[in-house]
């Protein structure tokens, strides 16, 4: 692991009000290196004098070594001045694990003064296959559509932890990041922190159903997990939810705030495809956008875009577009430059939506207590 006071050629820097500290989960590739690399980029553009340090998870040391590289690599193309102003720290976590979720909350916090933001995009889908026949027709009728909500994913059912009992997709995806992030409250506090979570285009109301909140009999355990996401990351700041968001933020719920997000359509693959596969895909996305579809980025490093934005913006200007009332989107025009859009959610608003917000967090934060009780004993 890199100390955290370090920077990546070795010097060191002593934190202050002008250090920020931003997590990100799940940079060992695709979207989370992508996010890591840009935090930087975006960073250098935005502050002339103010450092930061990338603090980045993977689920192995040697993937945290090949990020590393890859992040130095990154940062050596800029002047020389800017090693002094960016430092890589690295850890190792599963999120299906909560004990290893501990692990790095008590790491964090006798390691660094304060958060000022936590990017949770570590996250996994129970995928099996691809239904082709299904896919073909389905672009057929309609080219933009099938490739911005595909309906022909094969997803395993009722897979759970190591333990048996949560929902894999639904630990690694929502409830890993949401002990974590009550963890970590003691460091979001002090720097009127961000939890900034990574949603989707597929977080569809018919794929989640409350009353299965970890999703073991859902279908579509993937798309049930972001659309708990959305419903979880939207109401967190409605009255109706203090009850159990009082707990959660530690009493102090203005001082920590939380987003919502998703990358658009970026080229990776949560299934496995043979290398002449994935290029079919990736071509059927440049089609989509060449036709005219907004979220077709493409690019992971686009599909950042709205992460970094949320994680770097200055407050004010986040308060004045009501930032936290929103699902943000990484899109893009049709030559391929990014562009940040809000997301209409289905199903926001009303009294159902209310109600949705309210048994959610209830469940989130009675299954938290619960487990932190567990936990406690078995110490």
């Amino acid at each position: 692991m890199l100390p955290l006071n370090s920077s990546a050629d070795g010097s060191n820097a002593t934190s202050n009000t002008t250090d920020f500290y931003v997590l990100v989960t799940g940079a060992n590739s695709g979207l989370g290196l992508s996010i890591a690399k840009r935090l930087v980029t975006d960073f250098l553009a935005q502050y002339t004098t103010e450092t930061i340090t990338v603090i980045f998870t993977t689920r192995s040391s040697r993937k945290s070594m090949d990020t590393l590289d890859i992040l130095v690599k990154h940062l050596a193309t800029f002047p020389p001045a800017a090693n002094l102003r960016v430092r890589f720290s690295t850890f190792q976590v599963d999120l299906t694990s909560l004990p290893s979720v501990v692990k790095l909350a008590e790491h964090l916090n006798n390691s660094i003064p304060h958060l000022n933001a936590a990017i949770f995009n570590a996250g996994m889908g129970a995928f099996t296959g691809i239904d082709w026949p299904n896919a073909f027709l389905s672009l057929a009728k309609n080219w933009v559509h099938a490739v911005t909500h595909p309906s022909y994913k094969f997803q395993a059912v009722g897979v759970t932890c190591h333990d048996g009992e949560l929902g894999e997709v639904f630990c690694a995806n929502v409830f890993g990041h949401y002990y974590l992030a009550h963890e970590l409250m003691p460091l979001l506090h002090p720097a009127k922190g961000r939890v900034i979570w990574v949603s989707s285009l597929e977080a569809y109301p018919w794929s989640f159903n409350v009353t299965d909140l970890d999703g073991k009999k859902a279908t579509h355990s993937y798309e049930s997990s972001k659309r708990l996401t959305d419903v979880m990351a939207l109401t967190s700041a409605n009255q109706a939810t203090t009850p159990w968001t009082d707990t959660f933020f530690g009493g102090k719920r203005g001082e920590v705030k939380t987003y919502v997000c998703h990358p658009g359509i970026c080229a990776t693959s949560m299934v496995a495809l043979p290398l002449v596969l994935w290029y079919c895909m990736t071509l059927a996305f440049y089609i989509a956008r060449w036709i005219g579809s907004p979220w077709h980025t493409i690019s992971t490093e686009t599909g950042a875009m709205s992460m970094c934005y949320l994680a770097l913006a200055r407050e004010e200007e986040l308060n004045e577009r009501d930032a936290e009332k929103l699902k943000w989107g990484s899109g893009s025009d049709r030559a391929g430059n990014g562009v940040l859009r809000p997301t209409e959610v289905e199903g926001e608003g009303g009294e159902e939506w209310e109600q949705l917000g309210r048994e959610t967090w209830r469940q989130l934060e009675e299954l938290r207590v619960q487990w932190k009780e567990k936990l406690q004993k078995t110490a």
